[in-house]
């Protein structure tokens, strides 16, 4: 190439250089990219409030599947749910439950049970509780036993597979 084809090939470069920025207006931006970043906050926005629907959503499913199986399993060993509602009697309210155990725990409150924390002063009590709630509540799964203590199900599970101390 020689000079003057260089000069020339800058010369033109830095007109449409010029045409860009001036189309860009006083934002510095172009109105396109504004309003493509606008579209990508929403569906971002949608896509977060989806996520948290299908999180719901499978959560549900998982305590249906448990309650299913538990029916499955009573179904397959010859009880019936009327026969196992009547050899429980009345059921006692969660509340009610933990209160009863926690009263072996001084010190320990019910915020305590759900917190985050893993004190070891907390992790027997929470275990009780969660084996106590398992054992005299039949009618929840393992999986709504777990989001009453903010916990996994497999915690849960964990915790009523466990010998008792």
């Amino acid at each position: 190439m020689t000079d003057s084809q260089l000069t020339r090939q800058h010369r033109h470069y830095l007109a449409v250089r010029e045409r860009l920025v001036r189309s860009a207006g006083n934002s510095g931006r172009w109105p396109a990219i504004a309003e493509l970043e606008a579209q990508l906050a929403e569906l971002a926005t949608e896509n977060a409030a989806r996520a948290r629907r299908i999180a719901t959503l499978e959560e549900d499913l998982a305590d249906a599947q448990a309650r299913l199986l538990a029916q499955a399993q009573m179904l397959l060993s010859g009880r019936r749910a009327d026969d196992d509602d009547d050899a429980e009697g009345d059921k006692s309210s969660i509340e009610e439950i933990v209160a009863a155990v926690l009263a072996d725990f001084p010190g320990v409150t019910w915020a305590d049970i759900v917190s985050v924390r893993r004190d070891r002063r907390l992790v027997k009590p929470r275990h009780a509780c969660m084996r106590a709630v398992y054992e005299k509540r039949r009618d929840l799964s393992l999986p709504r036993i777990g989001r009453i203590f903010h916990r996994d199900h497999t915690t849960v599970l964990a915790v009523v597979n466990r010998p008792v101390p």
